[in-house]
């Protein structure tokens, strides 16, 4: 006759594996952050959607289709302080947190209203690089129906566990540096309340088809 005591041992033994699993075995494939060059694969696969389905998806629908990705890309709050330069310790709490949600809705606006249409293009991520004082940079490349191509050099940077955009280069110029210019410009004539201004209006040019610049 077994004993009472050998089938709780028996029972513990049998669910000892299941706790060594739980407590010991690596993280689940879910739980692992993607790459750099894997961020930039999946931010160019959903603006190639957006793209072959721009008719269909309308300024709209590109908008909602891209705004989770284009959030999960960049580092919109640290590029947002960046793009204001030396302003950015002078605006007030209030000031920062609506420049920051103006200047996220305005990128995303900015993406789903300039590719609003697909000939024959594809993206190709080309290399990723070993980090430089925390800093990836991953080349992709857009090519053209024509075998034109256009280089695009994202750098990337750990925020908060995950790899994110923290600049763009196109033929060596930094797209940063560039916004940054234009916005530091505003900010002297107009102060922050005429930047915000200037971006709600770029926003509803996209919204109504309007310019793209």
């Amino acid at each position: 006759m077994i004993s009472k005591r050998s089938i709780i041992i028996h029972s513990l033994l049998s669910v000892f594996p299941f706790f060594v699993l739980c407590f010991f075995a690596p993280p689940s494939i879910a739980s692992v952050q993607p790459s750099p060059a894997g961020v930039i694969k999946t931010f160019n696969a959903a603006l190639l959607e957006a793209m072959k389905k721009a008719d269909e998806l309308g300024y709209r629908g590109r908008y909602e289709l891209l705004q989770p990705v284009i959030r999960n890309t960049f580092a919109l709050s640290f590029m947002a302080g960046q793009s204001t330069g030396r302003y950015w310790k002078t605006f007030a709490k209030e000031e920062r947190e609506t420049f920051i949600r103006t200047y996220t809705d305005w990128t995303i606006a900015t993406y789903a209203g300039r590719f609003d249409g697909w000939s024959g293009e594809r993206f190709e991520v080309v290399s990723e690089s070993k980090p430089q004082q925390g800093t990836v940079t991953v080349i992709s490349k857009l090519i053209k129906s024509n075998g034109e191509e256009v280089n695009f050099h994202y750098l990337l940077r750990k925020t908060e566990s995950s790899w994110r955009v923290v600049d763009i280069q196109i033929s060596g110029v930094s797209q940063l540096a560039l916004t940054r210019a234009q916005f530091t410009g505003v900010i002297r004539a107009k102060g922050i309340k005429g930047l915000i201004e200037m971006l709600d209006e770029k926003i509803r040019a996209f919204e109504k088809g309007g310019k793209k610049e």
